[in-house]
């Protein structure tokens, strides 16, 4: 939900989100760096007491306040310095807390416990990014602080380090200890995050050939035009180290990758169809779906809630010629009293607000928003 001053993107200028109404025209991403207009098929209005609002500025001085849960898109940047707090999660563990200033690089090395004899078959670590800093310091500071409140460890989950200060016992028997996971729970609901839309899923295993845990749903992933909606068509993709041969695997594209996976690849024009479709195969093959959407001419962006938008992030935003790119410089909260707006347009499910593109929202059982309904 938006609050009301939001000014929202309409042919030839902007409107203020609470004077639209249905049948009003307005500005969509229609994916690959184009734009559409639509019509607003419904116009929602929720009063709150005491919300929270999370607002977002970016370097080209672009900003939006809504609700922590609003879908919006973001894609971590490469280039950012920023030093990050971060919480992590392994499977057969707890939870931990870190600090990193090089998030991929952090995350690909975890690769290397592949190694370690004592892994089981199937590990999953999953990390949260809770809050950025542009100093050293600062985010010591943060580290030290959030451990302090929280009484979560920061110590990596594996001894095999040669700095280690334990054991992989004495780790393990640490983590034993700890009620980790309920403290984990209370630090995210403190920052308005949801433990259900982590930002990295990694999954650490000693199956050989590798294979994938996700099908992946990207939104205008095609670089073909939709014959039935607006923008373009809708990509399905799986790899995987046997050629699938279900009768749901029909019809796909496939190549095999210079990893030795089988890369498998098919388009639907309608997006409920192809919604329903990676459902299914995500049941079937027991597989986790990971939903991007295709904005601009660069690498597609994920879809997550407006509290998990941290600095250094890089959001689509409505340019001189369509849908470009930005990042995000300013994280701020505030508390809201009174109603908040959304739009549902037609045939597609994103608008730009506040000269940045989100997604339509369709309402929350979420507990940050659910107690402060009246």
């Amino acid at each position: 939900m938006l609050a009301p001053e939001t000014k929202i993107q309409v042919p030839g200028g902007s409107r203020i989100v609470r004077e639209l109404r249905e049948e009003d025209l307005i500005i969509a991403a229609a994916g690959w760096g184009e734009s559409c207009q639509t019509i607003v098929l419904d116009s929602f209005v929720t009063h709150y007491d005491g919300t929270p609002l999370v607002k977002l500025a970016t370097h080209r001085g672009y900003s939006i306040k809504c609700t922590p849960d609003h879908p919006c898109f973001c894609r971590f940047n490469p280039l950012s310095y920023y030093y990050y707090l971060y919480l992590m999660e392994r499977s057969t563990m707890g939870f931990r807390l870190g600090m990193t200033q090089h998030l991929m690089r952090d995350v690909f090395s975890l690769q290397n416990t592949k190694s370690n004899a004592n892994l089981p078959s199937d590990v999953i670590d999953k990390i949260w990014l809770i809050e950025g800093s542009e100093s050293l310091p600062q985010g010591v500071f943060l580290l030290k602080y959030a451990t302090a409140k929280y009484g979560l460890p920061d110590i990596v989950f594996a001894g095999m380090q040669a700095t280690a200060e334990l054991s992989d016992d004495l780790i393990r028997e640490l983590f034993n200890r700890i009620d980790t996971p309920s403290r984990a729970k209370q630090l995210l609901l403190d920052y308005y995050m949801y433990e259900e839309n982590p930002h990295i899923t990694v999954k650490l295993s000693k199956a050989s050939p590798p294979a994938s845990n996700a099908v992946q749903f990207i939104i205008f992933g095609s670089n073909e035009k939709s014959k039935e909606g607006i923008g373009y068509s809708h990509i399905v993709r799986i790899d995987s180290s046997v050629e699938l041969d279900r009768k749901e695997h029909k019809g796909f594209k496939r190549r095999m990758n210079n990893r030795g996976l089988w890369h498998l690849e098919i388009s639907r024009d309608d997006f409920e169809e192809a919604q329903l479709f990676v459902k299914t195969l995500s049941c079937l093959d027991n597989l986790e779906i990971v939903k991007k959407i295709q904005l601009t001419k660069k690498a597609p962006f994920y879809i997550l809630p407006a509290s998990h938008l941290k600095l250094g992030m890089v959001v689509p935003v409505w340019g001189n010629r369509g849908i470009d790119e930005d990042t995000i410089t300013e994280v701020t909260y505030e508390t809201h009293h009174g109603p908040l707006y959304d739009l549902k347009p037609d045939k597609i499910r994103n608008y730009v607000a506040g000269n940045l593109v989100v997604m339509s929202y369709s309402g929350s059982e979420n507990p940050v928003l659910k107690r402060d309904v009246v």
